[in-house]
C-alpha cells in the first residue's frame, strides 16, 4: 500500500509539472544594476534537491555574491509529506530570515521544473509575498499568461517545445541544453546574472578559492527530503588516486532534525569521502564521493535511503559485488555519439542507448549485478529504473572485497566541455553492506 501511494504521489507531481500557473498583469523588464547583491532563494523540482543549484551558487559566489546569501528550500516533492501550503510557508520563514540576516529588502527568487509551479503559484498568491521578491526566474517548467504577482521574470526554455513562455517576461530558448542541465549550466547562469544585475558576469566559471573553503548542507532520504533519524556522518579526506582515507575524520555529527551538518573547514582542492550509518544497530553504511569542491559549498545534499526502502529496495544486493550510483546534475546522453557523453567503471563503458538515452532524462546511473550472477550486459534494461523519472541502470558485475582494499575506477568525459577525462576511484565495498554514491561535476 505504501508503494502504491507513493506512486500515486508521483503521478501527481508529474501533473504539476506539467500544468500552468496563471498570474497578475505586468510588464517584465530588465533589472538595474545593483549596488550590493540581493540574497536569493532556489526552488528544486519533481524527484530534486537544493543540489541541482549548487554550481551556480558557486558561480555567484565567484562573482562577488556571499556564499551564505544563497539558500535552498527542499520539500518532498511526491507531496506525500507536504502540502503546497506548506511549502509556501516555509518560503515565508525562509524570505524573512534572509531578509533579517543580511537586511536587503527583497529577495531573489528562483524556480525550476515543478518548482516553477510552487514559485507561481507562491508569488500569485498574495501581494506581500510578492513584494518581498524582486525579480523571478522560471527555469524550464510552467508556462503562464503573465509574470507571476507582478514580479519581473525571466523564463529559460531547454530542449523540447520551443514555443513555451511566459507572457511579458523576458524568454530565453536554450534548446540545446536537456531538462536538469538547464538548472546547473553556464549559459543558464550567465542570463540569470545579466538579469539580476544588468551587466555580465566577470566569470562563468566556479573559479578556485584561495586558502580554507567551508563546507555544509544537509543529509535527505530521497525523494522526500526529510532528515533521516538516528543517523551518524563522518566526513574523510580522501588520497585522489585510490580514494582511500589519509587519516581520522576531519569532521564528524549525530544528525537530528532536517539533517543539517557543518559548516566545517576544508580544503576546496581536496578530495573527501561523506559516510553515513545509523545509530539504530542497522549494519549499512552509505559512502559518497565527490570531485573536490573548489570554493565555499553550502549546498550540499548527501541523498540517501533506509535499507529496504524507496530506492535502496531496488537495489540487488551480494557480498560478492558493488553497487553503486553514478549522479551529476546534468543528464548522461548515451545515444549522442560524438554529441553526448562518455561514461566507464573499471574501463567498461556503461553509457548507450538502452542505459542513458537521451529521452530518458537519467541524472543518476545505478550499476550493479543484476541477479547476482556475476555476469555483465550493459545492453539489458534492469530493473523498474526504465520506468523511473531521471534514474537509469546497468547490469555491471564489480567485484568487491571484505574490507574494500580493492578499489573502482570511473572516468568521464562530459560533453560541451574541453574534452578532459574526470577520474574518481572509490574502494570496491561489497554491497551486502555498503552503497556508495560518485559525484560528478555537472561542469567541465
Amino acid at each position: 500500500m505504501k508503494r502504491v501511494r507513493v506512486l500515486l504521489g508521483l503521478v501527481a507531481a508529474l501533473v504539476l509539472a506539467a500544468g500552468v500557473v496563471p498570474a497578475a498583469d505586468a510588464a517584465a523588464r530588465a533589472p538595474a544594476p545593483k549596488a550590493a547583491p540581493l540574497p536569493m532563494v532556489f526552488v528544486h523540482g519533481f524527484f530534486g534537491s537544493g543540489a541541482q543549484f549548487q554550481t551556480q551558487a558557486k558561480r555567484f559566489a565567484a562573482n562577488g555574491y556571499p556564499a551564505g546569501h544563497i539558500e535552498f528550500q527542499d520539500y518532498d516533492s511526491t507531496f506525500l509529506n507536504n502540502s503546497f501550503e506548506d511549502v509556501y510557508a516555509a518560503l515565508d520563514r525562509r524570505i524573512a530570515r534572509l531578509k533579517a540576516a543580511t537586511g536587503a529588502s527583497k529577495v531573489e527568487l528562483l524556480g525550476h521544473s515543478l518548482g516553477t509551479v510552487i514559485s507561481q503559484g507562491y508569488l500569485s498568491s498574495s501581494a506581500a509575498r510578492a513584494a518581498d521578491v524582486a525579480h523571478y526566474v522560471n527555469i524550464d517548467g510552467a508556462t503562464a499568461s503573465a509574470p507571476p504577482g507582478g514580479v519581473p521574470t525571466l523564463a529559460i526554455w531547454g530542449e523540447g517545445n520551443g514555443s513555451r513562455s511566459i507572457t511579458g517576461a523576458t524568454n530565453v530558448y536554450q534548446l540545446d541544453e536537456s531538462h536538469v542541465q538547464t538548472a546547473s549550466s553556464a549559459a543558464t547562469f550567465r542570463a540569470v546574472y545579466r538579469f539580476f544585475n544588468g551587466a555580465d558576469p566577470q566569470t562563468t566559471d566556479v573559479v578556485p578559492q584561495d586558502g580554507t573553503i567551508r563546507l555544509a548542507g544537509r543529509a535527505v532520504l530521497f525523494p522526500y527530503n526529510l532528515g533521516p533519524e538516528n543517523a551518524r556522518l563522518r566526513v574523510y579526506a580522501l588520497d585522489a588516486a585510490t580514494g582511500r582515507r589519509t587519516g581520522p575524520p576531519v569532521a564528524a555529527y549525530d544528525l537530528s532534525g532536517d539533517g543539517s551538518f557543518g559548516p566545517f573547514d576544508a580544503s576546496g582542492s581536496t578530495r573527501y569521502e561523506f559516510e553515513l550509518t545509523k545509530t539504530d544497530g542497522s549494519d549499512q553504511v552509505h559512502h559518497q564521493y565527490f570531485a573536490p569542491f573548489r570554493r565555499t559549498d553550502l549546498g550540499i545534499r548527501l541523498l540517501s535511503s533506509d535499507p529496504g526502502s524507496a530506492v535502496d529496495w531496488l537495489i540487488e544486493r551480494n557480498r560478492r559485488h558493488v553497487a553503486l550510483l553514478a549522479y551529476r546534475n546534468k543528464e548522461w546522453w548515451g545515444d549522442q555519439g560524438a554529441g553526448g557523453d562518455t561514461l566507464t567503471i573499471n574501463g567498461t563503458g556503461v553509457l548507450n542507448a538502452t542505459t542513458a538515452p537521451r529521452s530518458k532524462r537519467a541524472i543518476g546511473l545505478f550499476a550493479y549485478d543484476w541477479h547476482s550472477d556475476g555476469v555483465t550486459d550493459t545492453d539489458a534494461a534492469v530493473g523498474l529504473f526504465p520506468v523511473l523519472p531521471f534514474m537509469s541502470g546497468v547490469d555491471l558485475f564489480m567485484p568487491a572485497s571484505t574490507q574494500g582494499a580493492g578499489s573502482v575506477t570511473l572516468e568521464t568525459r562530459q560533453r560541451g566541455g574541453d574534452g578532459r577525462t574526470d577520474r574518481i576511484a572509490v574502494p570496491d565495498w561489497p554491497s551486502d553492506s555498503h552503497t556508495v554514491t560518485v559525484c560528478f561535476d555537472d561542469f567541465s
